[in-house]
């Protein structure tokens, strides 16, 4: 089997065009946290400290809503222009957020932002399937899944360094130079989509699902911090959250092309990785949030020092990604890797349960590699799992969906989590002791065994399907849930 028939860019411009789109990743991952050790000086100079949490939700708002609709776009006209205006929606956002001269220009700046950054991830996860085939997939989308983790892990610390040795502004202004090259590398590299057949734009189903995942995102990061939980405002939010999402589902029965097919629902590999990947991405993003707290509160570190016990958690994920990666090309086998993930993930949150006052950096490191080791063998894995049984006709809107559930799971548990420690202190998080916030951070890494009994019990239902030598080759087992009789 020659290179052609693997590749069908051949092996070089893969290479070319895969570089392009690690940046691309790399751009969307590293602003979802580069802000977070930049915010009080940027309240500083510009002002607004009310408006404070919303640089971080405009962004993660504007990129999660955006996701699905990326996704079925790129599947009518092509992953190379949506990527392209991903990129430079992206950009504008940057310039504007850079050159803010007030909180109220920075939140404008940061949502252009996430709403570029929305297309950036999914559309990279699925152009690897436009151009390599599932069977030598797993290793090339390991280097996707360290990308990912290393830039989860580097924003804090690149925001920081920028902040006290430039200004907060290059925060924004190093996007740029990366976007430049990424847009030059996707213009060159990737094929332009044959001539389009005529579609017809479920534009009331993309509506429907902005608005509704918008009310409910609004209302669990308002949750517990603006408004009380039990506020007509925060209920208020989910009921129309609800109703709005209902009536998205109505449609999307009744649409010609939905925006996210009813049908891929009806897959086992699609429905048990959605489930997976939500509590994956709040298992992961708990342990980014909540592990250097316990570390600078419990343990008495500086900020940056608590900061960097998540490299460990980095290298983990990166370690696995790379290894799973590798198994599954040359295995052709992905149920193996995901049901080794969900057990070393609780063994790391159990540890994590049994650290407190007492405890060393050297233990905190020691688990939160473990919690590293657990995702890297899933994250990715259950992309190339998804992709493998989905039909190339919906391959970006299942990629897409993949990537939507991720992020909406990592926000609802961050948000939960986040109450669950509120609600413990009593209000009193910046005052207490050591003992105290041990006592209460406890319950979240306890939250994280059951998130990783979650994963099990979602991998368990994926079947093993041969995963495609091709990309032309059609699945040997096509995999549906049947309907009750």
């Amino acid at each position: 089997m020659n290179d052609r028939s693997v590749y069908p860019l051949g092996k070089r411009r893969t290479f070319v065009v895969f570089f392009g789109l690690m940046l691309g990743m790399l751009l969307a991952a590293l602003d979802q946290t580069i802000v977070s050790t930049a915010l009080p000086q940027i309240t500083r100079d510009l002002g607004g400290f009310e408006h404070y949490s919303w640089v971080f939700s405009a962004y993660m708002l504007g990129a999660t809503v955006t996701v699905p609709l990326y996704g079925k776009l790129s599947d009518i006209y092509g992953r190379r222009p949506l990527f392209l205006f991903a990129i430079t929606l992206f950009s504008a956002g940057s310039i504007l957020s850079g050159i803010a001269m007030s909180m109220e220009m920075l939140i404008a700046g940061r949502a252009i932002q996430g709403l570029g950054a929305g297309g950036l991830i999914p559309l990279a996860i699925a152009a690897i399937g436009d151009i390599i085939p599932p069977r030598r997939r797993g290793k090339w989308q390991g280097f996707l899944g360290a990308v990912f983790a290393f830039s989860s892990v580097l924003g804090p610390a690149t925001g920081g360094w920028l902040t006290d040795n430039a200004s907060w502004r290059w925060c924004f202004f190093v996007n740029l130079p990366l976007a430049v090259l990424a847009l030059t590398v996707v213009w060159f590299g990737f094929t332009r989509k044959p001539r389009r057949e005529d579609h017809s734009i479920d534009y009331l189903g993309a509506a429907l699902l902005t608005a509704g995942a918008a009310s409910g995102l609004l209302a669990a990061v308002w949750g517990g911090t603006q408004y009380p939980w039990a506020s007509p405002v925060i209920i208020g939010l989910f009921l129309v959250a609800a109703a709005i999402l209902t009536s998205f589902v109505l449609q999307e029965r009744r649409a010609v092309e939905p925006i996210l097919p009813l049908e891929l629902f009806r897959r086992r590999t699609f429905s048990a990785a959605s489930v997976a990947v939500f509590a994956l991405g709040a298992a992961m993003f708990a342990t980014i949030i909540y592990v250097p707290l316990f570390v600078q509160g419990v343990l008495g570190d500086s900020a940056s020092g608590s900061g960097a016990v998540l490299t460990p958690l980095m290298l983990g994920i990166i370690t696995t990604s790379m290894v799973a990666g590798q198994i599954v090309s040359r295995t052709g086998r992905y149920r193996p890797v995901l049901m080794a993930g969900p057990p070393i993930l609780a063994v790391g949150f159990y540890l994590l349960t049994r650290i407190g006052v007492d405890a060393s950096q050297l233990d905190v490191t020691r688990d939160v590699v473990i919690v590293g080791l657990g995702v890297g063998l899933m994250m990715q894995t259950l992309i190339v799992a998804v992709q493998n049984s989905t039909p190339r006709r919906t391959l970006g809107v299942a990629t897409a969906s993949i990537q939507f559930f991720r992020t909406v799971g990592a926000t609802a548990g961050v948000t939960v989590m986040g109450a669950v420690v509120t609600s413990r202190l009593g209000g009193a998080a910046a005052g207490a002791s050591p003992a105290a916030l041990a006592t209460a951070l406890h319950p979240i890494f306890v939250v994280g065994i059951a998130l990783a009994a979650v994963v099990l019990g979602a991998v368990l239902f994926i079947p093993h399907i041969e995963l495609k030598q091709t990309l032309e080759e059609r699945p040997l087992q096509v995999e549906v849930l049947e309907e009750a009789a």
